[in-house]
């Protein structure tokens, strides 16, 4: 599905199946860990963009990925 790697700009998860990037600084940390939303932000976009089902069990209705900073 990502995989993770390092860059002069921190830790990223990048898709193995295009170019899609989350950046794990990008998310607010007083949401909770900034490594599990960057996830879960990348397991959408896998659901999403390429079918791909998610290894996580789906959210509930009433939650959400936090907008990124």
């Amino acid at each position: 599905m990502y995989t993770i790697s390092k860059d002069p700009h921190g830790i990223v998860l990048v898709c193995r199946d295009c170019s899609h990037v989350e950046r794990i600084d990008g998310f607010d940390k007083g949401v909770g860990s900034q490594r599990t939303q960057a996830a879960r932000a990348m397991q959408i976009h896998s659901r999403e963009h390429h079918g791909l089902r998610s290894v996580l069990k789906p959210l509930p209705n009433n939650c959400r990925v936090m907008e990124r900073r």
